[in-house]
Protein backbone atom coordinates (compact mmCIF):
# COMPACT_ATOMS: atom_id res chain seq x y z
CA UNK A 1 0.00 0.00 0.00
CA UNK A 2 1.75 3.33 -0.99
CA UNK A 3 0.33 5.84 1.69
CA UNK A 4 2.35 8.92 -0.26
CA UNK A 5 4.88 9.65 -2.88
CA UNK A 6 8.13 9.53 -0.26
CA UNK A 7 7.04 6.68 1.45
CA UNK A 8 6.15 3.50 0.87
CA UNK A 9 4.32 0.86 3.74
CA UNK A 10 2.90 -2.81 3.26
CA UNK A 11 2.49 -5.66 5.71
CA UNK A 12 3.90 -9.15 5.29
CA UNK A 13 3.23 -11.43 8.26
CA UNK A 14 3.70 -10.01 11.29
CA UNK A 15 5.99 -7.53 10.11
CA UNK A 16 5.57 -4.03 8.69
CA UNK A 17 7.82 -2.69 6.05
CA UNK A 18 8.83 0.43 5.45
CA UNK A 19 11.03 2.32 2.44
CA UNK A 20 11.84 5.81 2.12
CA UNK A 21 12.31 6.84 -1.58
CA UNK A 22 15.21 8.98 -2.21
CA UNK A 23 15.72 10.53 1.35
CA UNK A 24 18.83 12.26 -0.17
CA UNK A 25 16.34 14.94 -1.83
CA UNK A 26 12.98 14.67 -0.13
CA UNK A 27 12.27 16.02 3.32
CA UNK A 28 11.37 12.70 4.87
CA UNK A 29 14.91 11.91 5.93
CA UNK A 30 14.14 9.23 8.92
CA UNK A 31 11.68 6.78 9.88
CA UNK A 32 10.66 7.23 14.03
CA UNK A 33 9.33 3.76 15.10
CA UNK A 34 7.33 4.01 18.71
CA UNK A 35 6.02 0.93 20.77
CA UNK A 36 2.43 0.96 21.92
CA UNK A 37 1.74 -0.97 24.69
CA UNK A 38 1.35 -1.19 28.49
CA UNK A 39 5.15 -1.63 28.14
CA UNK A 40 6.86 2.04 27.88
CA UNK A 41 9.66 2.24 25.76
CA UNK A 42 11.58 5.23 23.87
CA UNK A 43 11.25 5.55 20.21
CA UNK A 44 13.99 5.03 17.88
CA UNK A 45 14.87 7.02 14.68
CA UNK A 46 16.35 5.37 11.78
CA UNK A 47 18.27 7.10 9.27
CA UNK A 48 20.39 6.22 6.70
CA UNK A 49 24.17 7.87 6.08
CA UNK A 50 24.86 8.29 2.97
CA UNK A 51 29.00 9.10 4.31
CA UNK A 52 29.21 6.16 5.93
CA UNK A 53 27.33 3.74 3.52
CA UNK A 54 24.89 2.61 6.68
CA UNK A 55 21.98 3.01 9.10
CA UNK A 56 22.09 5.61 12.57
CA UNK A 57 19.35 4.54 14.90
CA UNK A 58 18.72 7.70 17.44
CA UNK A 59 17.45 7.92 20.57
CA UNK A 60 16.13 11.35 22.01
CA UNK A 61 17.63 12.41 25.55
CA UNK A 62 15.00 14.84 26.62
CA UNK A 63 11.35 14.10 27.22
CA UNK A 64 10.00 17.19 29.32
CA UNK A 65 10.68 20.53 29.41
CA UNK A 66 9.37 24.13 30.43
CA UNK A 67 5.70 25.07 29.44
CA UNK A 68 7.70 28.21 27.54
CA UNK A 69 10.16 26.34 25.33
CA UNK A 70 8.78 26.73 22.15
CA UNK A 71 11.42 24.42 20.72
CA UNK A 72 10.60 21.82 23.02
CA UNK A 73 14.20 20.04 21.01
CA UNK A 74 14.66 15.95 22.09
CA UNK A 75 17.95 16.04 21.17
CA UNK A 76 17.89 12.67 19.28
CA UNK A 77 21.33 11.15 19.85
CA UNK A 78 22.86 8.17 17.79
CA UNK A 79 23.09 4.55 19.47
CA UNK A 80 23.91 2.42 17.07
CA UNK A 81 25.41 2.22 13.56
CA UNK A 82 24.91 -0.41 11.23
CA UNK A 83 26.92 -0.68 8.17
CA UNK A 84 25.11 -1.76 4.87
CA UNK A 85 25.48 -5.26 3.75
CA UNK A 86 27.96 -6.04 7.16
CA UNK A 87 26.13 -9.41 7.11
CA UNK A 88 25.93 -10.14 3.20
CA UNK A 89 27.26 -13.41 2.90
CA UNK A 90 28.12 -15.29 -0.12
CA UNK A 91 27.34 -19.15 1.43
CA UNK A 92 24.70 -20.77 0.46
CA UNK A 93 22.60 -23.16 3.10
Amino acid sequence: MKTDSLIELEFEGDTAKVDLWYPRSEPIKAIEVGLMDVRAADSLRIEYDFERDGYVIKQASRFSWPADDEVCDPDWQEVHFVKAWARNTTEHR
